[in-house]
């Protein structure tokens, strides 16, 4: 643990109004200063900051603390990790052995990439808003982009003149060739000479989880350029494959608006963030990736896709879907941008509100989606292409079955088409049959845990809990430390009873065995055949999908079992029950269970993620 004496060192090195002031616009009032708090929407300021006691509070969600719970709050962090953030700012180094294992999982050669990054971001915007070496960058994005400098400062926006060497500031300031080269900023040519990668680019930083620069993407200028955006490569800190731009501020924002927003380009994410939306993500340029898609199931129920509307934004939503397919217990539902316009262009036509309504109020099913897609490239008045068209879709519905959903779009096919709707049900139902029989030719041992997209009943709150309990019951067989926080923090029982009698064997074993890492194969010795081949399954097959030692993950698995899901639930029964009191005209009964209704809502958007 980090000694009480440097947290306190570090935390009378720093105003707590400086620090929260980069996010608020505080305006002081008496004693106290006075904001809209980050954490919640709302219209009038209900969050304080007292600069005497260095702590503040919000009267609206509750939330209070000092300058280490604020930052740890707002980025996600634990609150070493929060320490740590706060030291580096001000400053002041802690000692190697207290930084290896608060789950930044950063090396000393890490930690010095990061702060290269966060000097480097620091020269790019000042050049941008201070100097006359940018100002056609400047001017594009004042002019063109409509963004304001505040905007460009908040997204920590910048630019690198060709007339100005990073090698040099670097030298200056001392950082070894090696750390400047690594960095991936810096190239070298065989004469020896330094290059600036990113020479003449506007430089979007790229963040982890938890707010650290760990990389950049550079778009040009040049209207004849055809690379138009160029992005840091690999290092130890950057897997472009693992990180979405605007995640570290949007999962927060998703814990009030219980989902996320995936756009295509980080402008898009910016034009969201003008029209009052944080929980904008974007994937850096290219198509989504398996742990990209992890990274969104751990922090919220829903996504929504709101790629371009052109044919390319299509078709990338339509590939993001089918990934997206390996994932039933994340809700999704697509955005399609009018007169195929991407979001920046539609707010810059139309203004925030309007495409916050879009965002918010316009989103269709998948569906309803795919019903208009696999139209492209068919003339449907040929009957071979129309035959070809409904065999697709009922293929797709097939693929993500959803009675209610299934049931409006075949009233869809066959009132448009004039399409017998006996004869489609007939074949949906027999699609069904020979997608099942695929399944269960290809693995007979899934008859045990049947994938959850088949369920033709599913409820996605009960997916999501299931899934939740495979991925805690699989990471705790593999890594040591996710059991001891397991056992640390949950106060649940699970809801299969199969993982329950797999958790009393795990912590039988590891109560009588510690330091063991994987236990699995020595949980199996007392198994019978079948429950080995189970068992087996469990922890082979699905390891990938479902393993993790990280702990903050972790930690959201088990916030969300215990606090997420439970209120969630609620939520949907309140919802049945007053459909049921509807259909039967029962109008008290409608008036008390609305009042339930508002009371847990109101108490979901305050239910603080700890």
């Amino acid at each position: 643990m980090i000694p009480k004496s440097t947290i306190e060192e570090i935390r009378n090195s720093i105003n707590i109004v400086d620090v929260i002031g980069k996010d608020v616009d505080l305006k002081k009032k008496g004693k106290y200063f006075w904001g809209i708090c980050p954490f919640v929407s709302e219209n009038s300021p209900s969050f304080t900051v007292d600069e005497e006691n260095q702590r503040y509070k919000c009267y609206s969600c509750g939330r209070s603390g000092n300058v280490f719970d604020y930052v740890s709050e707002k980025k996600g962090l634990s609150f070493p990790q929060a320490v740590i953030e706060v030291a580096r700012n001000v400053g002041i180094k802690i000692d190697s052995k207290y930084t290896e294992n608060t789950g930044g999982h950063f090396n000393e050669n890490e930690l010095k990439l990061i702060e290269l990054n966060k000097q480097a971001s620091e020269i790019f915007t000042h050049l941008l808003l201070n100097t006359d070496l940018s100002t056609n960058a400047l001017k594009y994005l004042l002019e063109e982009r409509h963004l304001s400098r505040e905007t460009i400062a908040d997204f920590q926006l910048g630019f690198l003149p060709s007339q100005w060497s990073l090698h040099d500031f670097f030298e200056e300031k001392k950082i070894p060739v090696e750390t400047q080269l690594e960095s991936g900023i810096i190239s070298q040519y065989d004469d020896g000479s330094f290059h600036d990668v990113f020479s003449n680019r506007i430089m979007f930083p790229l963040k982890d989880s938890y707010g650290n620069i760990v990389g950049f993407s550079g778009r040009t200028l040049d209207k004849n350029n055809s690379v138009k955006y160029i992005n840091s490569k690999e290092t130890a800190v950057f897997k472009k494959s693992k990180l979405l731009y605007h995640f570290d501020v949007a999962k927060q924002a998703a814990k009030v608006s219980q989902k996320l927003l995936l756009l295509e380009g980080y402008l898009d994410v910016i034009a969201a963030h003008k029209a009052g939306i944080d929980y904008g993500i974007a994937s850096m340029g290219t198509s989504l990736t398996k742990d990209q898609l992890q990274l969104i199931s751990r922090n919220t129920p829903k996504l929504t896709i709101a790629y371009d509307g052109d044919s390319a934004g299509q078709s990338a939503t339509w590939r993001a879907i089918e990934e997206i397919k390996n994932f039933p217990h994340l809700q999704l539902e697509i955005v399609t941008i009018p007169n195929q316009k991407d979001p920046d262009e539609y707010l810059q036509q139309n203004g925030p509100g309007a495409l916050k309504k879009i965002f918010e109020e316009d989103s269709t099913s998948i569906n309803d989606f795919a019903f208009e897609y696999l139209k492209k490239g068919r003339n449907l008045e040929n009957v071979g292409n129309l035959s070809d068209y409904t065999n697709d879709l009922l293929n797709f519905l097939n693929e993500h079955p959803d009675p209610i959903a299934n049931d409006l779009i075949l009233k869809k096919l066959s009132d448009q088409f004039g399409l017998s709707r006996s004869v489609l049900d007939q074949s949906l139902k027999r699609n069904d049959i020979d997608v099942s029989k695929r399944q269960v030719g290809q693995s007979s041992r899934q008859n045990d845990n049947p994938p959850l997209k088949n369920s033709r009943n599913r409820n996605p709150l009960i997916d999501q809990e299931a899934m939740i309990e495979r991925k805690i019951i699989v990471s705790s067989i593999y890594h040591e430390n996710v059991f001891h926080e397991i056992e640390k923090k949950a106060k649940f029982t699970f809801h299969d009873p199969k993982n329950q009698l797999y958790y009393f064997l795990i912590k039988g074993y590891r109560s009588k065995h510690p330091g063991t890492q994987s236990i699995g194969i020595n949980l199996m010795k007392n198994m019978t055949a079948s429950e080995k081949d189970q068992f087996n399954h469990l922890i082979s097959d699905q390891i990938d999908f479902y393993s993790t030692d990280n702990l903050e993950a972790i930690d959201d698995y088990l916030w969300q079992l215990n606090r997420r899901i439970p209120f969630e639930k609620q939520i949907q029964q309140i919802k049945q029950q007053i459909q049921e009191a509807i259909n039967l005209n029962q109008n008290d009964r409608i008036k008390e269970l609305n009042v339930k209704l508002v009371k847990l809502m109101k108490e979901r958007a305050g239910n603080k993620h700890d």
